[in-house]
């Protein structure tokens, strides 16, 4: 199961690093909706497609977390993936 919660992690990680190697006047804390949030606004960012990318990968992750006590499904598996696009929809976006 350890290695599944730092997969998580991992992502989290990436995605915030992605983010704030960027030239922002404000570094992005968390993933959360409220960080979200701030972020977009402390950094004048009307971006939807943004928005929206950062917000999906949130609730997958968040999804993910509280999966990780559970056995590994599909689910679980296919959610990885999918923030792992996510991930490089969200390279393309910002670059």
């Amino acid at each position: 199961m350890k290695a599944e919660f730092n997969s998580r992690v991992d992502l989290q990680r990436e995605v915030i690093k992605i983010l704030n190697q960027k030239d922002f006047k404000n570094k992005l804390n968390g993933l959360s909706k409220p960080a979200i949030d701030s972020w977009l606004v402390n950094n004048n960012i009307s971006n939807e497609l943004l928005k929206n990318s950062l917000i999906s990968i949130s609730e997958k992750l968040f999804f993910i977390a509280n999966k990780s006590q559970d056995q590994i499904t599909e689910e679980y598996k296919d959610l990885q993936i999918s923030v792992k696009n996510n991930i490089n929809e969200l390279k393309k976006l910002i670059n």
